[in-house]
């Protein structure tokens, strides 16, 4: 496993906050550079640079268009969840339609909540203008370890977002 495959495995995947660690606090998760270039991800992360979404027209018919799901990642962050200021089609990603939620500015970064059917997920963009993709879904096992003591839980929002503010802070201090 490379360095940034470490990051991904240490803060988003397996947490550790004080005595306390969470593996599989995170679903899918990677860190990428502002051009898009995945740095490090989860098996099976992915972000189709040519997916055709169906979108609702104001008529009530939908057509399909094509969007670059990094793009509207970027969107959505740069807007900070402004969606009246978003591309058309919403926010997409990961193969799937994201509804914004709120947001919190960090020292450094910037992060936006999204849920989904089954979940929501996290993504920072930092001082440096990189990202960090995690998400959480409800059906997917995390166990919480503290003090030697394990216990099987679901993975949740608290989860997901802690981990990426922590790596969020260790980027934005490393200059990235």
């Amino acid at each position: 496993m490379d360095s940034w495959g470490q990051f991904i495995n240490a803060y988003l995947i397996n947490n550790v906050r004080g005595d306390t660690t969470i593996t599989g606090a995170c679903h899918a998760a990677a860190l990428i550079g502002g051009d898009g270039t995945v740095w490090a991800s989860t098996d099976g992360f992915s972000l189709n640079s040519n997916s055709t979404v169906k979108v609702a027209k104001d008529d009530g018919s939908t057509e399909n268009i094509n969007i670059n799901e990094f793009d509207h990642i970027k969107d959505a962050i740069q807007h900070k969840g402004d969606t009246s200021k978003m591309k058309k089609g919403g926010v997409h990603f990961l193969q799937q339609k994201w509804i914004v939620t709120d947001g919190f500015q960090g020292e450094g970064y910037y992060t936006q909540y999204f849920k989904s059917s089954s979940g929501g997920a996290a993504v920072t963009l930092t001082s440096g203008g990189n990202f960090i993709i995690a998400t959480w879904d409800a059906s997917r096992d995390a166990t919480v370890t503290k003090n030697g003591s394990a216990k099987k839980v679901k993975q949740s929002v608290g989860f997901c977002n802690n981990a990426v503010d922590d790596l969020s802070k260790v980027l934005v201090s490393s200059g990235l």
